[in-house]
């Protein structure tokens, strides 16, 4: 699969999945598109080395934390499908903004990862 059609993947699952969240208007599926965004975050880190990981890993863990309290009895499989979307799609964006062979493409997806881990971190109280 070329690089376009990945990213494109990417962007059509990720507003599926916001699509999805704000139908539903539950608040479950908010936070576990935030913990699959900073579980792969958490990874990507991993992956690079980079010391940002163990900051992923407490916002992960913040959201998973908010995502298991705010879940409705039977809602779990959807929600965890949810996550586990949003997680490869996040690292998607993230794969071609490290390893992208074309600068402006790699800029943006990291712009774009940055936007949604913005967003995901207004969620949490004190940030």
């Amino acid at each position: 699969m070329s690089r376009i059609q990945t990213m494109c993947a990417a962007l059509v699952v990720m507003a599926s999945g916001i699509e999805q969240a704000a139908a539903d208007s539950d608040i479950a599926f908010s936070f576990a598109e935030c913990a699959g965004r900073f579980s792969a975050e958490m990874e990507h880190a991993w992956l690079l080395n980079d010391p940002a990981a163990n900051a992923f890993e407490q916002d992960r863990a913040s959201f998973v934390s908010l995502t298991d309290a705010s879940l409705a009895p039977g809602q779990g499989r959807a929600i965890l499908s949810h996550r586990i979307e949003v997680k490869l799609a996040h690292a998607a964006l993230l794969q071609q903004s490290s390893f992208g062979t074309r600068p402006d493409r790699a800029t943006m997806a990291r712009r774009v990862a940055d936007q949604h881990l913005s967003t995901c971190r207004t969620l949490l109280l004190g940030s």
